[in-house]
C-alpha cells in the first residue's frame, strides 16, 4: 500500500464529524464484575465527512482520489480540524545513548497518561533540548527525529508544529447523490491509518 502525499478535496461541509477510538476486549465474570484489557495501544480516530451541495467539478476530484486509492486499500493526508497542533510538548525524557525518537502528545489526566504518536508532519517541527533549540533530522511521513548525537541524560525533549493524521477511505464503495443540476452530496468515512514503514 502506498502513502499519497494528497489531500482529499474539496473541503467538507459543517456536520463533520470524528474522534479517536480505541478497541477494548471486555470479559464478563461469574461474580458480575469484569476484565478489560485494551486490544490498541494507540488510538486510531474515524471521520465522517459530509460533501453538501457541492459541484459535479468538486465531486469528480473527490471520486479521482478515491479511484487512486482504490478504495481502502492506499492512505492519504487528513486534517483534523480540531486537533493538528503541538506546542512545546514534551515527546520525551533522553536516556543519554537514544538519537531517534517518535514525535507525540500527552494527555494525562489523575496521574495516569497516553502518550500519543503523531506521524504525518505538515510544518517543519522547532526541536528543543532543555528549552534550546536544537537541529535534527526529520521525517515529515513518520515524525521520526533523529539527533546527529544523543542528548544528554535526563534532558527534555519538547516539539512544536502542526501536523495531519494518515487516514483512507473505510469503504470501498463512495455514494455520492446528484440531487439537482448543480448540486452533489454524499458522506465519506475515514479511518487512520498506519504510517508509512520507512
Amino acid at each position: 500500500m502506498a502513502h499519497l502525499n494528497a489531500y482529499l478535496g474539496p473541503c467538507p461541509g459543517y456536520g463533520w464529524a470524528g474522534g479517536a477510538a480505541f478497541q477494548t476486549r471486555i470479559v464478563d465474570l461469574q461474580n458480575g464484575r469484569n476484565r478489560r484489557n485494551a486490544e490498541w495501544a494507540q488510538a486510531r480516530h474515524r471521520y465522517s465527512a459530509p460533501f453538501l451541495n457541492i459541484s459535479k467539478a468538486a465531486y469528480r476530484e473527490i471520486k479521482k482520489m478515491h479511484m487512486v486509492c482504490r478504495g481502502q486499500l492506499h492512505a492519504f493526508r487528513f486534517r483534523d480540524a480540531l486537533d493538528f497542533e503541538a506546542v512545546n510538548e514534551t515527546f520525551a525524557v533522553a536516556n543519554g545513548t537514544q538519537t531517534v525518537f517518535q514525535l507525540s502528545k500527552f494527555s494525562t489526566v489523575d496521574g495516569i497518561s497516553y502518550q500519543r504518536e503523531v506521524y504525518a508532519l505538515k510544518s517543519t517541527p522547532v526541536i528543543t533540548v532543555n528549552g534550546t533549540t536544537t537541529a535534527v533530522t526529520v521525517n515529515a511521513s513518520t515524525g521520526k527525529v533523529t539527533f546527529s548525537v544523543a542528548p544528554t541524560i535526563g534532558a527534555t525533549l519538547r516539539w512544536s508544529g502542526t501536523f495531519d493524521i494518515w487516514v483512507r477511505f473505510a469503504q470501498d464503495y463512495l455514494p455520492f447523490s446528484l440531487d439537482n443540476p448543480d448540486a452533489t452530496n454524499g458522506t465519506v468515512e475515514l479511518i487512520e491509518d498506519d504510517p508509512p514503514e520507512s
